[in-house]
Parts: structure tokens; C-alpha cells; sequence
């Protein structure tokens, strides 16, 4: 027993600026809930039903991943410190102006994901540069289905019929 207390107190702490920009990465991901949400709710208005339930699925994939982030930080003895999600609804009727807001929104986690990755480096933080590589590698997938959904409806213009076709594919 004593060697497991002993081997705890060597594992090296998160330090403070690093546990802080986790901390607000994983309430950017509730954020980014909150856009799929908003999203989904919108589609459904417009009755693209196959779109708006696969907005709500990634919905609750954003809140898993800021599950994921604030579990990380926990495992690191940090207690993640979270503030208000500031969110500012935006009105949306077209899936073409829905994938567009996915679409750049994916790139902005991109980036700061990049960023934390950088910073982790810097930092000489190993098991968080861990950690956030299987989120590089699923921001690589994030933006090319953002891309894919944003081409889809671009090609189907105002062709209503083009754009329940393509409704039709998220619910396979």
C-alpha cells in the first residue's frame, strides 16, 4: 500500500496553464453541442428529418467529448474549472447555410485542438499530447463529413427534391 502511495505522488502534475485551456476546451465542446442542437431543431422545423436527427446525434457526441476532456483532466488530479457556455442563437432555415456553420465550426475545433497540441508539446505535457491525438484524428473525419454534407447540398442547389435525396442519406 505504501508503494502505491509513493508511486502516486511521483506522477507528474498538469500544469495550471495547460489544465486551464483543457478546462476550456471541454466547455467548448458543450458549446459546440449547443450549435448542433440549435442546428438540429432548425432542420427539423424545415422537416429534414434524416439531417436533424443526425445534427442531435453529433450533439451528444460533443457533450461526450466534453466528458472525455473533463475525465482526462480528473485522471490528472485536476479539478476542471468550468464557466458559463456563451452562446448566440443564429437563424438558420437551409441545410446548404446548416452545413456551412457545421462545416466552419469543425475547422475553429481544428484549430483548437491544434493549439492545445501545441501547447501540451511545449509544455513537455506527454500524456495530454497523448491524449489529444485521437482527437486530431477525429477532427480529420469531423471535417470531412462537414465537407462532404456541405458539397452534397451545394450540388443540390435549390432542387427540392435533390435536397430530400440527400436528407435520405442520414438516416441509413
Amino acid at each position: 500500500m505504501l508503494a502505491l502511495i509513493n508511486l502516486k505522488s511521483k506522477k507528474k502534475k498538469m500544469l495550471p496553464e495547460m489544465a486551464k485551456a483543457m478546462s476550456e476546451h471541454a466547455v467548448f465542446e458543450m458549446y459546440s453541442g449547443y450549435i448542433y442542437l440549435q442546428a438540429s431543431l432548425a432542420m427539423e422545423k424545415e422537416n429534414y428529418k434524416g439531417y436533424s436527427k443526425w445534427l442531435f446525434d453529433h450533439y451528444k457526441e460533443e457533450f461526450t467529448h466534453a466528458e472525455d476532456f473533463i475525465a482526462f483532466l480528473q485522471k490528472r488530479d485536476v479539478t476542471p474549472q468550468l464557466s458559463d457556455i456563451k452562446y448566440e442563437a443564429v437563424n438558420l432555415k437551409t441545410p446548404l447555410e446548416v452545413a456551412k456553420l457545421i462545416l466552419e465550426h469543425e475547422k475553429q475545433v481544428t484549430a483548437r485542438i491544434s493549439a492545445l497540441l501545441k501547447q501540451a508539446r511545449e509544455l513537455g505535457d506527454y500524456a495530454s499530447e497523448v491524449f489529444l491525438h485521437s482527437y486530431i484524428d477525429e477532427q480529420i473525419e469531423e471535417e470531412d463529413i462537414a465537407k462532404n454534407n456541405f458539397d452534397l447540398f451545394t450540388l443540390a442547389g435549390d432542387n427540392i427534391s435533390a435536397k430530400l435525396s440527400v436528407d435520405l442519406t442520414f438516416t441509413k
